[in-house]
């Protein structure tokens, strides 16, 4: 794991450090879910579109255009 800082308001901190305390767990815990489930699709995205560098590294011909994953990628927000 990497270290990170990171500024909250003190009301946030609070609340956090109380539903911390709640849950028994850490902070850092909370957060790090918060911020999988926020991006749980973008980080989807993002390993699919590392497995598709990977094959079109491997085999151009039948990688799909940047353009196409991208339109596609845009339809999957809406």
């Amino acid at each position: 794991m990497i270290r990170t800082t990171i500024f909250l308001p003190q009301d946030l901190h609070a609340n956090l450090k109380h539903l911390a305390v709640e849950r028994r767990c850490s902070m850092a815990d909370l957060l790090r879910d918060a911020v999988e489930r926020l991006y749980e699709e973008d980080f989807a995205d993002l390993r699919s579109a590392r497995k598709a560098w990977a094959m079109h590294s491997k085999v151009a011909e039948k990688a799909i255009p940047a353009r196409e994953y991208f339109a596609k990628r845009s339809k999957k927000r809406v």
